[in-house]
């Protein structure tokens, strides 16, 4: 097979890859060691993901952390402000930071390498994340970003998130593909359905450890363990 056959032969020109959930273990998963007195709270701030998440844009505190309008600590302070204002008892607003947010996340090896398969490969890759302003060490620190991904854009740093179709059409164009070639992986529906609605092929990932050998096998065309080793 000539080169130009075997490139138009590929399925894909890029893969775009989710962060937290994705290039991560699972988010909110196993969670049975919250103290009951900030049970309220992780229901209130759970609930109001689930209301307002899916939105594409809003004026919500949510859409605005992940916007880069508002600090962690801001959005944590007007969370707990209106957990109160609910009738609820008063939750100091860094405590609370800390039991949401402060287990940290863990990489997944298994998508980490799968990454790292595809790039070497030859396809684009980005990293497609919302996120806070403050969170960009974790996710710098937590995976080797600059080997990994072509293109990385950050909700907080570009004004605008998932599923919001304008960042979507922001990393296809960044990447240099169109987005009918790209294969996009996320955690969650609303967004995979945004990506799907642009024309890309989409896997909703349940499970990183999983979904990484899918995504090789569907890009690749073998199993993440399987890799072929480079000609000499």
């Amino acid at each position: 097979m000539t080169g130009t056959s075997a490139t138009a032969a590929r399925p894909f020109d890029a893969v775009i890859f989710d962060f937290g959930g994705v290039m991560t273990e699972p988010l909110f998963r196993g969670r049975h060691d919250i103290d009951p007195e900030f049970l309220g709270l992780v229901a209130f701030f759970l609930n109001d993901f689930r209301d307002v998440y899916h939105l594409p844009t809003g004026a919500h505190d949510l859409h605005l952390l992940e916007t880069g309008q508002l600090s962690d600590d801001e959005f944590f302070d007007r969370m707990c402000k209106r957990y109160a204002d609910a009738g609820n008892e008063p939750v100091d607003a860094r405590a609370a930071q800390q039991v949401i947010f402060g287990r940290g996340m863990e990489a997944c090896g298994a998508m980490v390498d799968a990454v790292r398969q595809i790039k070497g490969a030859g396809y684009r890759t980005a990293l497609l994340t919302n996120i806070s302003r403050d969170g960009e060490p974790l996710w710098r620190n937590l995976i080797p970003v600059d080997e990994l991904f072509d293109v990385v854009i950050d909700s907080s740093r570009e004004g605008m998130r998932k599923p919001d179709p304008r960042i979507y059409r922001l990393t296809v164009e960044r990447l240099g593909v169109s987005a009918d070639r790209c294969l996009f992986v996320d955690d969650l529906a609303c967004n995979v359905d945004a990506a799907a609605d642009l024309g890309m092929t989409t896997i909703q990932c349940h499970d990183p450890v999983v979904v990484a050998d899918e995504v090789v096998q569907m890009v690749l065309g073998h199993h993440a363990a399987d890799e072929v080793p480079a000609e000499a």
